[in-house]
């Protein structure tokens, strides 16, 4: 456990302080209603992969707590309303290498046991997740056939059969989606060598079809697309693996402007 002095400035500029101060390199990271941060790192230099709880907002001083399970960590998401936490994982520690997924609950600042999400959904890889309220997840996954962003619906049971939302196509790989309502999908998009398409995009729910995304200029590349304080959009921007904040009013003008095109 640390205490890092923090400015009383906007928590993305917050965040970003902590990040350069402590040489991290954030591949995940998502946003609590009540004002703490979940990140997970990649391993860089000399650090390790860690999973991160940042607490505070605009106090003077900031806890972070390394959450460490044992295993190298690189992708997490906490859902929408923050009740729920999906963390998936490469384990080195025994014979063979394996990727594990779990779900954990989130009350009070307190995790509840972890609930293997694999096991739960029978699923072998999925990354770049998220999920909505009634705890739907919405992920990217290479492990099955067409590669692209697949939904699972949550059940009184538990949890339905993978639903394809957005495959790839030839030099567009679709992940990180964030639903802004329940027709509308943000996501990052990247080539197949070719940089030139890399971007932030918008999809559109219309007869049950979602449609091919377009791409919203002006926004840098960049990954993790969550929601932050007050109505902001999140994610990490890939260049400098800083935080991005921009009001979703803003996002809503611009997808408005691509979608009328």
């Amino acid at each position: 456990m640390m205490l890092i002095a923090m400015s009383s400035e906007s928590r993305a500029q917050s965040i970003n302080e902590v990040i350069e101060q402590f040489d991290l390199s954030p591949q995940m990271i998502s946003y609590h209603p009540e004002g703490e941060w979940i990140m997970s790192t990649r391993s860089d230099g000399d650090n390790p992969y860690l999973l991160l709880r940042i607490e505070g907002e605009e106090a003077s001083a900031t806890e972070i707590d390394t959450l460490d399970y044992g295993y190298y960590l690189n992708v997490s998401r906490l859902s929408n309303d923050g009740d729920q936490l999906l963390y998936g994982f490469l384990d080195t520690l025994g014979t063979d290498s394996q990727r594990r997924t779990y779900l954990r609950t989130y009350e009070n600042g307190t995790f509840g046991e972890p609930v293997d999400f694999r096991e739960k959904t029978g699923l072998n890889a999925l990354t770049y997740f998220m999920i909505d309220e009634p705890g739907n997840v919405y992920f990217y996954t290479y492990a099955m056939d067409p590669k692209g962003i697949y939904k699972i619906e949550k059940d009184a049971e538990g949890y339905g059969e993978p639903e394809l939302l957005i495959a790839n196509r030839p030099n567009f790989v679709p992940f990180s989606p964030l639903l802004i309502d329940e027709n509308t999908m943000l996501l990052a998009q990247h080539g197949q060598g070719d940089n030139s398409v890399n971007g932030i995009y918008v999809s559109k729910k219309e007869d049950n079809h979602w449609s091919t995304p377009k791409k919203l200029e002006g926004l840098p590349y960049g990954w993790s697309l969550g929601f932050g304080k007050d109505d902001n959009v999140i994610y990490l921007i890939a260049e400098t693996r800083k935080v991005k904040q921009i009001p979703l009013a803003e996002i809503r003008e611009r997808v408005n402007m691509v979608l009328d095109e």
